[in-house]
């Protein structure tokens, strides 16, 4: 059984949707524009480049495998087989794969290339007892726009699905980060 709760991320003080199953928990923080921009410009990337990514809507994600230390359940996904359903229709992440593509279409410098490809979750991901991971998911879906998420994963070689509805694509608006205390 699954149970997604939602909340607001301490750290990024932006909305969260966490999926909660058998032995995995799958978090999904909202990133804003600015955020993106920000980051990639930081790694180098051209002021285009950066606004190229940034036009997506992209989410940091941490995958855990919960299971305690000494256990022996393994966790596996593929996200090639996750799909975003945006007004009815089947919308796939934006992989590293692809992006591999796209940045050799627009002749970024392979160390952008490498830090872009860092900053992604992996497409493909095995998970021992108490790992986790974390990177970027990108999607195209307009700013400020809501989804919903179906993903897979394999517990102990099975199979399961679940949906995480009514992610929201960060609007494209300045919000100052808050006061440090």
């Amino acid at each position: 059984m699954s149970e997604v709760v939602t909340g607001t991320d301490e750290l990024a003080h932006l909305p969260y949707w966490e999926l909660h199953a058998d032995a995995m928990t799958f978090r999904i923080v909202q990133r804003l524009p600015d955020q993106t921009r920000a980051y990639f410009s930081g790694r180098g990337f051209s002021k285009e480049d950066a606004e190229f990514v940034a036009s997506y809507c992209v989410f940091q994600n941490i995958f855990t495998n919960t299971a305690s230390a000494g256990s022996q359940h393994l966790i596996q996904y593929d996200a090639n087989k996750w799909l975003a359903i945006y007004k009815n229709k089947q919308v796939s992440p934006v992989l590293r794969e692809e992006w591999k593509t796209i940045w050799q279409q627009r002749k970024a410098k392979k160390p952008q290339r490498i830090a872009f490809e860092w900053s992604l979750l992996p497409t493909r991901q095995q998970y021992q007892p108490a790992d986790y991971n974390w990177g970027m998911m990108v999607y195209k879906i307009p700013h400020g726009e809501t989804f919903d998420l179906k993903i897979f994963w394999a517990l102990d070689g099975k199979e399961h699905t679940a949906t995480i509805k009514d992610l929201q694509c960060a609007k494209d608006v300045y919000i100052p980060p808050p006061a440090e205390q």
